[in-house]
């Protein structure tokens, strides 16, 4: 009897511990967590320029920098140079890394697909960005990929990525049912997808 006690009494505590609120956040990889982590503090400042943000947020690029084999020198002043919304956005795509893709889902820490993703890191930005892939991709939002700055989007189709500002690096949820990750983009593919500023939907509705 004493051995079913602690059996139902250990089960009951896993199943607690599966409940509890916050608990896809908890499981956050270090670099998500870290990305957490300068994205609260820009978001409590308009001053790209807080000597804390900015040594949080280097932080995440110096990481992304070795996993993605950038020169982190110039992945670090890439995004120093973007604007507060670029930095936002890409702070927020990788909070996201790991969670699982789900076609037509946008739960952050728990679920999302391509769009998805793009939707709820220019959201956290504060720009209404526009739900489906297509629409993420209007030729009104078009840059040339020179032109192209860290949380900008790229893609062909239904799938879009965001751009990490250096290379051919990106952040993105592919399709299949794997999960957000990073993605180095294929010259091939560059050379055909096209490239949007999310920043310039705040001159007009689609």
């Amino acid at each position: 009897m004493v051995a079913r006690a602690e059996t139902e009494a250990s089960r009951d505590t896993k199943l607690a511990r599966m409940q509890m609120p916050g608990r896809p956040f908890r499981q956050r990889n270090q670099l998500s967590l870290d990305a957490v982590r300068a994205l609260t503090l820009i978001m409590r400042t308009e001053n790209v320029d807080d000597p804390l943000y900015v040594a949080a947020r280097k932080v995440v690029s110096d990481k992304v920098s070795v996993i993605m084999k950038l020169d982190a020198a110039r992945l670090h002043a890439s995004w120093t140079k973007a604007p507060r919304d670029h930095q936002i956005a890409v702070l927020a795509a990788i909070t996201q890394l790991n969670v699982r893709y789900v076609e037509g889902k946008e739960d952050p820490y728990v679920q999302m697909d391509c769009s998805g993703l793009q939707w709820y890191s220019w959201r956290i930005a504060g720009v209404d960005m526009p739900r489906q892939a297509v629409s993420q991709l209007d030729r009104r939002m078009r840059v040339t990929r020179k032109e192209a700055i860290v949380g900008d989007i790229s893609g062909e189709g239904t799938h879009v990525h965001m751009y990490l500002g250096q290379g051919l690096a990106f952040i993105h949820a592919p399709f299949n049912g794997k999960h957000v990750k990073f993605k180095t983009m294929s010259p091939e593919q560059a050379a055909r997808v096209v490239w949007t500023n999310p920043s310039h939907i705040a001159t007009y509705r689609l």
